[in-house]
């Protein structure tokens, strides 16, 4: 019932709150997919004490699930295959390297982000849960979607870490490396929602290829690369490939 609750969120969006969750349209929906017939006698005070208390379970589930497992995958993708291109043979080249991540990566994330309909539903979640009257149901969606910021937030520092180090960077004094990935889901998240509300905005054009060539730029992207030179500097300490090694 909770996959197939989720589901429906999906398809038909939250509109004003979770109110088309009823136990009849879910029972409908698993039925026609598992062949599973379910009746208010097998679930009410046996799982759930009502309805109400099943559709704050789903959206609890949402808000858990957090805001961009489709976005770090498409990142990582696009960053494994920009790995093998990568120069890390002197400062220059791994300067040039970690615009480039912000590059294609920045513009991975945002496409996944916007694409995704998992995360416009978890948005939809967040919005009731920040704007709607204190209330119970308020209070325990909140606290789930704080959980799913805290999972998000986690995983994300390890993939910045872990490209930092790669790239011989390390964060500036006074920084923290969870200060900078806040910093960069807070402007992806925003980005993304204004690409939904203007799709198909033009791509910005910035000579940062070979030469000087003109490459295609996301406004995200640009602004992740702004974050990355203010919060990242050269690791005095690193120690990788030499040229001519």
């Amino acid at each position: 019932m909770m996959e197939a609750g989720t589901a429906m969120l999906v398809e038909q969006g939250l509109g004003v709150g979770a109110g088309g969750l009823t136990f009849k349209n879910v029972f409908d929906r698993v039925a026609a997919t598992s062949g599973v017939r379910l009746t208010n006698a097998s679930v009410i005070r046996r799982v759930w004490e009502n309805q109400a208390e099943f559709q704050d379970d789903v959206l609890m589930a949402v808000a858990q699930a957090g805001d961009s497992g489709d976005e770090a995958g498409a990142t990582a993708d696009a960053m494994l295959a920009l790995l093998g291109e990568i120069d890390r043979t002197t400062l220059s080249a791994r300067l040039s390297a970690l615009s480039d991540v912000c590059r294609v990566g920045g513009a991975a994330s945002l496409r996944a982000l916007v694409d995704s309909p998992n995360w416009s539903l978890w948005v939809g979640v967040w919005v009731l849960a920040v704007t709607g009257p204190p209330s119970e149901r308020s209070r325990r969606v909140r606290r789930a979607l704080l959980d799913g910021y805290e999972t998000t937030t986690d995983l994300w520092v390890g993939l910045h870490g872990t490209m930092a180090s790669y790239l011989g960077f390390r964060v500036r004094a006074g920084l923290t490396l969870r200060q900078f990935t806040v910093s960069v889901g807070a402007l992806v998240e925003g980005c993304a929602l204004r690409e939904g509300a203007e799709r198909g905005a033009a791509p910005i054009l910035r000579p940062t290829g070979p030469g000087g060539a003109l490459q295609e730029w996301t406004l995200f992207g640009v602004g992740l690369e702004a974050l990355a030179m203010q919060y990242l500097e050269p690791d005095p300490d690193w120690t990788g490939p030499v040229p001519g090694a």
